[in-house]
C-alpha cells in the first residue's frame, strides 16, 4: 500500500468547534460553494433527519441535475434510496448476519493461522484488513481466486473515493474490478448480493447498468473501508485497556459492549457524506443557501459531553446512549448489523487465540491515519508467543 496521509488527533479541534461554533461556516468561492460543518450531537442528529438536506450531488450548487452518474443508496434520496435499499436489505438483516457468523469466524481463524507461528505481526495489515475484505467478498459471491490482494484492494478504494482528491488510476482500477465481478457473477450466479442485484436489473428493480455498477461499488467500498479501521481500532483499545479486555474474555457476551463503545469513542466514519440544501435553510445559526453543503461530524457528536458523560474515556461499561456512528434516519447504515458482528467476532477470536499479545511499541505511539473522512490505526505491530492457531 502507498499509505495514507497521517491524521493527527482531531478531537481537540472538534471540542473547540462544539464549544465555540457548533455550526461553523467554511468558506468557498461563492456563498453557494460554502460548507457548514456541524459538530454538536443535537445539531448532527437533527440534520440527519432533515428532509431539506439531500444526499444527491445533483442538488449541489452549480451541478447539472440531468448529469448521468453511477448512483447507489449512498447518494440518492427517497424514493430512489428506498427502492435500491430494499434489493440488498435481506442480505444485511440481523438474521442474515447471524447466519454469516460462522463464515466470519472462519475468516478470522484463517487470517490468524497465517501469522500465529511467527510470534509477531502487523495486526492492521494482516488481520484488521484481511478479515473485512474476505467477508465482503463472501457476501458479494466472489471466490478467493477472483479477488485482488487485500492491501491493493483497500488502497485503490481509498484513493478512488475517500481521499480528498480521487486519483484517476485508482478510479479506473475500481471500475475495472467492478466490471470483473459483475461479469463473473453473470456467468456464475449464486445466493449472494451481486446475483440479487443482477436479478433486480433484469426485473426492473434497478433502472440500468449504471445503477447496478453503483450498487456493487457501494457494497464493496462501504463493506470494507469502514470495518477495516473499526476492527483495527478495537485491537488498539483492547491493548490499551487490559482490564476491559479481561472483562470481555471472561464474559464473551460483553464483546457487544466493547464494540458499541468502540463505535462511539472511535467513530471510524468521521463525517457524513455531503448533504445539499434543497432550499435556503438555517443550521444552528448559520444560513445555508439552496445548493449549499452541510457536513456533519459523527466523531464530534459522539464525544459531545451534552450527551455522553466523560466522553473522551473508553468505557465498555458505559450505558448505551444513542451514538451516531451508523448515522441516523433514512441513511442509517445498511451494514450496521454486519459491522457489529465483524467487530465482535474478530476481536474475540484474536484475543482468545493470542493470549499474551502485546504492542511492540508504546500504544500512544501508534499512528492513526486514513483521513479525512475516516480514522483508524495505520499499523499495529505486536508480539506474542508463537503457536498454532486453534
Amino acid at each position: 500500500m502507498k499509505g495514507y496521509p497521517a491524521d493527527p488527533d482531531p478531537y481537540p479541534n472538534y471540542r473547540w468547534l462544539r464549544e465555540n461554533a457548533p455550526a461553523c461556516p467554511m468558506g468557498g468561492d461563492t456563498d453557494a460553494d460554502s460548507t457548514c460543518f456541524v459538530t454538536s450531537y443535537e445539531l448532527v442528529r437533527t440534520g440527519l433527519l432533515d428532509s431539506r438536506l439531500s444526499s444527491d450531488p445533483r442538488n449541489a450548487a452549480g451541478a447539472d441535475p440531468s448529469a448521468e452518474a453511477e448512483r447507489s443508496v449512498l447518494d440518492t434520496d427517497p424514493p430512489d434510496h428506498g427502492r435500491m435499499r430494499r434489493i440488498v436489505n435481506p442480505a444485511f438483516s440481523l438474521s442474515a448476519v447471524d447466519a454469516l457468523r460462522p463464515r466470519i469466524a472462519r475468516a478470522c481463524r484463517d487470517a490468524i493461522a497465517a501469522f500465529a507461528g511467527r510470534g509477531h505481526a502487523d495486526l492492521m495489515a494482516e488481520y484488521g484488513l484481511v478479515v473485512p475484505v474476505a467477508v465482503i467478498h463472501e457476501i458479494l459471491g466472489v471466490p478467493p481466486e477472483q479477488r485482488v490482494d487485500p492491501a491493493e484492494f483497500l488502497d485503490r478504494f481509498w484513493w478512488a473515493g475517500a481521499a480528498r482528491e480521487p486519483e484517476p488510476a485508482a478510479v479506473e482500477f475500481v471500475d475495472a474490478y467492478v466490471t470483473r465481478i459483475i461479469d463473473y457473477k453473470r456467468a456464475h450466479p449464486g445466493d449472494d448480493v451481486t446475483t440479487a442485484l443482477l436479478r433486480a436489473l433484469d426485473e426492473g428493480g434497478l433502472r440500468d447498468e449504471s445503477e447496478l455498477r453503483g450498487m456493487v461499488t457501494a457494497v464493496l467500498g462501504a463493506g470494507h473501508i469502514t470495518t477495516v479501521p473499526l476492527v483495527s481500532a478495537g485491537v488498539v483499545r483492547m491493548l490499551e485497556h487490559p482490564e476491559q479486555l479481561a472483562k470481555a474474555l471472561a464474559e464473551p457476551a460483553r464483546w457487544a459492549d466493547v464494540v458499541d463503545e468502540l463505535l462511539r469513542h472511535d467513530s471510524v466514519i468521521q463525517v457524513s457524506t455531503n448533504r445539499y440544501a434543497l432550499e435556503d435553510v438555517v443550521v444552528g445559526d448559520v444560513p445555508v443557501p439552496k445548493g449549499g453543503t452541510v457536513l456533519m461530524s459523527f466523531a464530534a457528536a459522539n464525544r459531545d459531553p451534552a450527551r455522553f458523560d466523560d466522553p473522551d474515556a473508553f468505557d465498555m461499561d458505559r450505558p448505551r446512549n444513542g451514538h451516531l456512528a451508523f448515522g441516523h434516519g433514512t441513511h442509517f447504515c445498511l451494514g450496521a448489523h454486519l459491522g457489529r458482528a465483524e467487530g465482535e467476532i474478530a476481536l474475540r477470536t484474536l484475543f482468545e487465540a493470542l493470549g499474551d499479545v502485546r504492542s511492540a511499541v508504546p500504544v500512544e505511539e501508534i499512528v492513526w491515519s486514513f483521513g479525512p473522512m475516516l480514522r483508524g490505526p495505520a499499523a499495529i505491530p505486536v508480539t506474542f508467543t508463537p503457536g498454532e492457531a486453534s
